[in-house]
């Protein structure tokens, strides 16, 4: 695997980090109320496949703000849904974590997708393998008593993690970062790495989204249709 050093440094850095009443490690924990029994695994298997899709290192690195709670909650891989791994959507499968009879009361059916995932990879998937995905903070932030509710992380948060961002982009060293949303913006300016702000794609910013993100992937299109 060409991203096995990451990979390595993902489970030992990632993995491992505990889950609070206000940060859920989708890698380390279940909760039996939504989860299956192995959904951890599940999980860190659906990353690894995602890990396995890349023959070698990608020249672009996009950074989200966090995993969503239909997105990367679930799936293990940042601004993609359950739904859009095991319907072969994708360039890489996996398999869903989420139970089929979860306790509390969810108007979403599962498998599980987030709409940011649909516009991201509805613009996304040409440009892969080009660029690899991942968040400023890695964990779910959710709101405490509410497990798979919609939290904006923290300034102290993303500061926290910040420290394991630029390992992974110390890693990467990649040609260009595109931060998507303020909170992956400001996250790389604490780092003193320069980027280019895109639009997050939800809350109506799907059409900023797709035209910055066509714009920075630019110079990429040629070498890619090589492919």
């Amino acid at each position: 695997m060409s991203l096995q050093d990451l990979w390595d440094f993902f489970k030992r850095k990632i993995f491992t980090i505990p889950s609070s009443d206000r940060l859920f490690n989708q890698y380390k924990d279940r909760d039996k109320r939504v989860d299956l029994p192995d959904a951890a695994q599940i999980r860190r298997e659906n990353l690894h496949n995602y890990f396995e899709s890349f023959t070698q290192r990608p020249p672009v690195m996009v950074v989200g703000e966090a995993p969503g709670p239909w997105g990367c909650r679930f799936s293990g891989i940042p601004f993609t849904g359950e739904r859009q791994l095991v319907m072969h959507e994708l360039p890489f499968q996996g398999r869903r974590s989420s139970t089929d009879n979860p306790t509390p009361r969810i108007r979403k059916s599962t498998p599980y997708v987030s709409n940011s995932a649909r516009i991201f990879w509805g613009t996304m998937n040409q440009y892969h393998p080009k660029f690899f995905v991942w968040n400023c903070v890695p964990i779910h932030p959710y709101k405490k008593g509410t497990i798979l509710s919609v939290r904006t992380p923290t300034t102290v948060e993303v500061l926290h993690y910040s420290v394991i961002l630029s390992e992974i982009l110390s890693q990467l060293k990649p040609e260009k970062i595109i931060a998507l949303g303020r909170k992956a913006e400001f996250s790389l300016q604490q780092l003193g790495i320069p980027c280019a702000y895109v639009r997050h794609p939800s809350q109506g910013g799907a059409g900023r989204f797709k035209k910055g993100i066509e714009q920075a992937f630019k110079k990429y299109v040629h070498n890619m249709r090589k492919v």
